[in-house]
């Protein structure tokens, strides 16, 4: 076998790794807030790693360096940026308010390059269906939009009514995919008898049938069957 191929069987880890301890000392805003300078770095350690591994004549040495400088001026970037405002309005942007007062902001919209048909379609993952409920919205500098509801239009919450409430605990899966959580059957004290009447009172015959089951605190069982019978 050539020996450039023999080299990627070490070469290939090494990378790997390199990337994943690099990619860890940057630390979790790194994937949980990109801003426009983690974009460009990133792809310039992507390009590099990609470099040594396409081309033969490229030394590892020379490329370890080049990720472990770059990596360093990421971190050294993010440091400046946490202490200077100035420096992180510039690397990370600002917040630019969208809708204000129930008024959109056709000339922030221009500078962000944001149509209505995406700013629609943000608001519908905020589950807002209508502008006419909006207050306030901002775009924020990772590119999620933060909205405020006009006060017609914001849930009553139960304190707003001085009600007791009790405390909320997740839904307990019983079936996924077709087979039992054994282990989740037994924490909820239920049996398996329990569990195919449950499924035969609601005309299902076979525990394959069944995409997802769950059970909340109120006892309510949700059923997904894999094969819907869904009449449009």
């Amino acid at each position: 076998m050539d020996k450039a191929l023999l080299e990627l069987f070490w070469e290939v880890p090494v990378i790997f790794i390199s990337l994943l301890l690099l990619t860890r000392l940057q630390g979790k805003k790194q994937i949980s807030h990109i801003t426009y300078f983690d974009y460009i770095t990133g792809i310039i350690i992507g390009d590099v790693a990609a470099g040594v591994l396409a081309d033969p004549h490229i030394s590892m040495g020379r490329s370890m360096l080049a990720l472990g400088l770059l990596t360093g001026l990421t971190i050294l970037a993010s440091y400046i940026a946490e202490k200077s405002r100035k420096v992180r309005k510039l690397t990370e942007g600002e917040p630019k308010i969208v809708i204000k007062d129930g008024k959109i902001l056709e000339n922030n919209l221009k500078k962000l390059r944001l149509d209505l048909d995406n700013l629609r379609m943000l608001l519908r993952k905020k589950d807002v269906f209508s502008m006419a409920e909006i207050e306030y919205a901002v775009m924020e500098t990772d590119g999620s939009l933060s909205i405020l509801k006009k006060a017609e239009h914001i849930p009553v919450m139960p304190q707003d009514l001085h009600l007791k409430t009790t405390k909320s605990t997740p839904s307990i899966e019983l079936i996924v995919d077709g087979e039992i959580d054994e282990e989740k059957l037994q924490e909820y004290g239920k049996s398996k008898e329990w569990l195919m009447g449950t499924l035969k009172d609601k005309g299902i015959d076979s525990v394959e049938d069944v995409a997802y089951m769950e059970v909340n605190q109120q006892g309510d069982v949700f059923i997904d069957e894999t094969n819907d019978r869904i009449t449009t």
